[in-house]
């Protein structure tokens, strides 16, 4: 009940604000767990502006080494298209370097993730003044709420803040932030779907604009075949 009335509260605080770009974000991925310690994943993601008019598609490779327990490092790669005010598509390289830390308490989990961001046209930083594109430091907490033993969900609640690290006139502030509530859900076999409601603004930019995302993401996890036992 909670996290409906938080996604509820989202969804109407956004709707009565100006410039609100509603966007529908999918996604599919595998993942693979190597090791105790290394998990690789690839993705593919698509962003649509308008809930209907393709604006981002980016494939994603990761991957994740456990450090210790409560401490993941993890690197991720994307190769972004995206489509300009001329409605040409523009391509640019990103690189994700992310620090994960989670604490666990009976009933849920306090979760905070640092991530550095840059992207790169060729040999060149862009600098275009996106706070989703630009190079950026970006502090995420989160809180996972844990239910009933056999249940299928783990809602979880979430918010972000971006800094620009750009040397301009528009950067070295907070940019944008985020606001996230939604659920795993546990299919049947290894398969997992994440659906959530995202609420973002940004600030300290000539055009603080709004967004409205529905984002969902179902991921196959490729684990290893169990050794036939010898006759």
């Amino acid at each position: 009940m909670k996290l409906s009335l938080l996604v509820f509260t989202l969804l109407s605080g956004a709707c009565c604000l100006a410039q609100t770009s509603p966007e529908l974000w999918v996604s599919g991925g595998v993942k693979r767990k190597f090791t105790k310690k290394w998990i690789g994943e690839v993705s593919m993601n698509m962003r649509f502006y308008e809930f209907s008019k393709p604006g981002t598609l980016y494939p994603e490779v990761s991957l994740t080494y456990k450090l210790v327990d409560g401490i993941k490092l993890s690197a991720d790669y994307r190769l972004v298209s995206e489509e300009n005010k001329y409605t040409n598509y523009t391509f640019a390289n990103r690189l994700n370097f992310n620090a994960d830390f989670e604490l666990a308490f009976s009933g849920f989990d306090l979760g905070f993730r640092v991530r550095y961001q840059n992207s790169f046209d060729g040999l060149r930083t862009t600098e275009s003044f996106s706070p989703e594109f630009d190079q950026a430091l970006r502090l995420k907490p989160s809180v996972d709420i844990h239910l009933a033993e056999d249940s299928r969900f783990s809602p979880s609640v979430s918010a972000e803040w971006f800094y620009s690290l750009v040397h301009a006139p528009l950067g070295d502030r907070f940019t944008k932030y985020r606001i996230s509530a939604g659920t795993g859900i546990d299919l049947k076999g290894p398969n997992e779907l994440d659906l959530k409601f995202i609420f973002g603004r940004n600030i300290n930019l000539p055009r603080n604009s709004t967004e409205l995302i529905f984002s969902a993401g179902y991921t196959f996890e490729w684990k290893k075949a169990k050794p036939k036992k010898k006759k």
